[in-house]
């Protein structure tokens, strides 16, 4: 199984971020989705030096959604993954050459990847009065997006699958009846 590493570009202090406040009406929001990680292995109890801040943002649906904000902490020192993503006009003409497809979203995507146990402490939050580590990639941490694209491609090739191309989460499969 792939797991994705946080290289730094360099060794560095510990960055903690100033504790904020949520805002109360999240509070319960917040507490629930940290159950919830919990409870599905995607997080854990921490004694990391690091510590950034949850956010909650809502989607264009006003679907509220919990974000660890990376940004003044190991965003900032993790080391560029480069891996391309594929380019739209690409995978548009791919497509094009068959008559029938359907796109998949896969849920959750990101948290099935694991983190190496020695990186987990660079991906340390506060929230609900504790400190939390991932042990899969979270969203918004720098290298997510091309370890998870990665991933995909490599798992599409290895299968051999034939007429299913992948933009991150969203899968296309497709065929000619």
């Amino acid at each position: 199984m792939h797991k994705i590493t946080l290289p730094l570009i360099y060794h560095t202090m510990s960055r903690s971020q100033r504790q904020i406040c949520a805002i109360s009406k999240d509070t319960n929001f917040i507490r629930n989705e940290v159950r919830a990680l919990l409870e599905d292995g995607i997080i854990e109890a921490s004694i990391s030096p690091w510590r950034a801040q949850v956010v909650v943002l809502k989607d264009e649906r006003r679907k509220k959604r919990l974000v660890v904000d990376y940004s003044a902490t190991i965003n900032r020192f993790t080391l560029l993954d480069a891996y391309p993503l594929p380019k739209i006009d690409s995978l548009v003409q791919t497509i094009a050459k068959y008559r029938v497809f359907s796109t998949i979203d896969l849920k959750s995507a990101y948290h099935q990847i694991p983190i190496v146990n020695e990186e987990r402490l660079y991906t340390a939050f506060e929230a609900d009065g504790s400190l939390y580590q991932f042990t899969r990639i979270p969203f918004g941490v720098t290298n997510g997006v091309a370890c998870f694209q990665r991933v995909i491609n490599s798992f599409i090739e290895k299968e051999k699958l034939k007429g299913v191309v992948a933009y991150l989460d969203d899968v296309t499969v497709c065929g000619l009846s």
